[in-house]
């Protein structure tokens, strides 16, 4: 059996807030007094986390307190800077801006600031994933090899961040680097026959509750561990305090039938790879 406790990983997606945002709240009591720098380094070795990617929340007024993109694309490389080779971190999306604008943002963060791929959260933007928005964002991803991650818990066979519309992103741009947070939730079926990798974040103690263990294990695998990434959303979760989400985590995927080879992909080197790739030009 595989220890997902010592087994070394990378969680493709946690959520940590700039000091200023959380000097700004020091009265505080949600789950995010949680997303602390500081406090998420010293559990890293505890955990054998050897690296993290801090997403954003397509939110300006919870990355910063200027409120701006920039503001959040600098506190986002600070992070990295803090903890050097420790941190990876997605550039963030405020749609107040045009899509040209946002395009342009991105393009800082990734060459001026180091950032290492784009996050889109179609829910917190409010605008549909396969919108005329995003579609200059993708073009840019596309041809620069910068990996997106989107966010897909949808409620709603409409949902912004519907899994069909995943499918319609996937086939107009075919070269595109897509991870799905959260495995699409309860429309994993329909992201079966695409390409996209998926992360477990959030969803992965909802599937065990909602299917039981030997339902969750039929699920990963039926994407294989080629496709599935690490990842847990901490501080967040649906169903668990945040003290409580690795311990689940490691209880459940103990419990999955990954050999150790499958284990070290999901927990490391499928995402390593995306990283490593990052801007990479195959052709």
């Amino acid at each position: 059996m595989v220890d997902w406790k010592t087994l070394n990983k990378m969680d493709a997606h946690i959520h940590i807030l700039p000091d200023a945002v959380h000097e700004a709240n020091p009265d505080s009591e949600d789950v995010w007094i949680y997303a602390d720098l500081h406090g998420y380094h010293q559990m890293q070795e505890k955990l054998n986390i050897e690296k993290a990617v801090i997403m954003p929340l397509n939110d300006p007024w919870l990355m910063s307190m200027e409120f701006t993109i920039d503001a959040v694309h600098k506190n986002l490389y600070e992070m990295k800077q803090r903890y050097p080779g420790k941190f990876y971190a997605f550039a963030d999306i405020d749609t107040r801006n045009t899509s040209a604008e946002s395009v342009e943002a991105i393009r800082k963060a990734i060459e001026e600031y180091g950032l290492d791929g784009i996050k889109i959260h179609p829910n917190n933007t409010g605008i549909d994933l396969d919108s005329s928005y995003n579609q200059p964002i993708f073009a840019y991803a596309q041809e620069n090899k910068i990996p997106v991650a989107i966010h897909s818990y949808p409620n709603l066979a409409d949902d912004r961040s519907a899994a069909y519309r995943i499918a319609n992103v996937l086939e107009q741009y075919p070269d595109l680097t897509v991870i799905v947070s959260h495995m699409g939730a309860y429309q994993w079926e329909q992201l079966l026959p695409t390409r996209a990798y998926v992360d477990i974040s959030a969803i992965l103690p909802d599937y065990v509750r909602t299917y039981g263990i030997a339902k969750t294990n039929e699920i990963l695998r039926s994407f294989g561990a080629d496709r599935l990434i690490f990842a847990t959303d901490y501080p967040d979760s649906r169903i668990l305090e945040p003290d409580e989400i690795y311990g689940s985590y490691f209880d459940i995927l103990n419990q999955m039938d990954f050999t150790i080879e499958e284990a070290e992909k999901i927990a490391y080197g499928n995402i390593s790879e995306i990283l490593k790739n990052k801007g990479v030009n195959h052709d």
